[in-house]
């Protein structure tokens, strides 16, 4: 019997060795994955275009930036999921100070920061698609911002989000870009393109395609739905995350009154013009 308890040990050593090595060999290898340059990102150059830190104010506003790196962009941290996440934003105050504007730029639109590693939580998946003219503006409010505080600490990936980096089911941001898994909306004409450009900021919580997001942490609904809105109601939604009913709307509540409450009558009208479109598209199927 003693020779059987034995064996029994032994075992169940084995067993916990094994799941020690896989442990650790999904640990290195995640992290070989997190640290690992994406290959050479060439950013696009913003020479001629002059940023205005005003504009870049409500650009960042818009596209919640503060939400992340806080008022005065000295960072902080700003999610914290058991099992999946502590994420810190950067404190940007600092990161300027001894980097330049292709740095910020290839960071804003490319997700690679400027030790040359990809950015995972950074979503600059949805910034993709900002313009010159708004990226300038951008990196003009952040070189306007006095430099202080602390460095804020890496953010860290818990063992859920490294299983989903391994499996490809979490990705960096240069991954997604490269994939063209970040399309542009699509052009529904002239009448329209003011709309269009607003609503890409409605990217990072709908999805790239305005469709909503099922999966996962986050459930949003497919934009489709604001053409049945009327455009008081709208109006009221996107200002003051109340909707239809008199409803809060958990998330977008809080969004609309973080990024669009000062939005203009004509900017909300613009923004509906151009998500009705897209319902009428995809409903004619085409």
């Amino acid at each position: 019997m003693s020779r059987l308890w034995k064996w029994a040990a032994w075992a169940a050593a084995g067993v916990g060795g094994l799941a020690a090595v896989v442990v650790l060999g999904g640990f290195a290898a995640s992290e070989v994955l997190l640290r690992a340059p994406p290959g050479h990102v060439q950013g696009r150059s913003l020479a001629g275009v002059a940023g205005d830190a005003d504009r870049g104010r409500a650009v960042a506003r818009r596209y919640g930036c503060f939400d992340c790196h806080a008022a005065n962009l000295q960072g902080r941290l700003f999610d914290d999921i058991p099992g999946v996440v502590v994420a810190y934003a950067p404190n940007l105050t600092l990161v300027a100070a001894g980097h330049s504007d292709a740095d910020l730029e290839r960071a804003i639109r490319h997700g690679v920061g400027a030790d040359g590693r990809p950015l995972w939580i950074m979503p600059s998946a949805a910034f993709s698609h900002l313009t010159d003219q708004e990226t300038a503006d951008l990196i003009a409010l952040i070189r306007a911002a006095p430099a202080g505080g602390e460095v804020q600490p890496r953010f860290k990936l818990r063992p859920m989000a490294r299983v989903g980096a391994l499996l490809g089911l979490f990705k960096s941001e240069p991954a997604v870009i490269a994939a063209h898994a970040n399309p542009e909306l699509p052009d529904f004409g002239p009448a329209t393109s003011e709309g269009r450009d607003l609503a890409r900021a409605c990217v990072e919580c709908h999805g790239q395609s305005l469709g909503g997001v099922a999966g996962g942490p986050l459930v949003t609904p497919d934009l489709t739905i604001a053409a049945a809105y009327d455009p008081e109601d709208f109006r009221r939604l996107m200002r003051t995350g109340v909707a239809a009913g008199g409803r809060e709307v958990g998330l977008m509540t809080a969004v609309a009154r973080n990024r669009f409450s000062d939005m203009s009558d004509a900017d909300v009208a613009a923004l509906q013009a151009y998500l009705k479109a897209r319902a009428d598209h995809k409903i004619a199927g085409r």
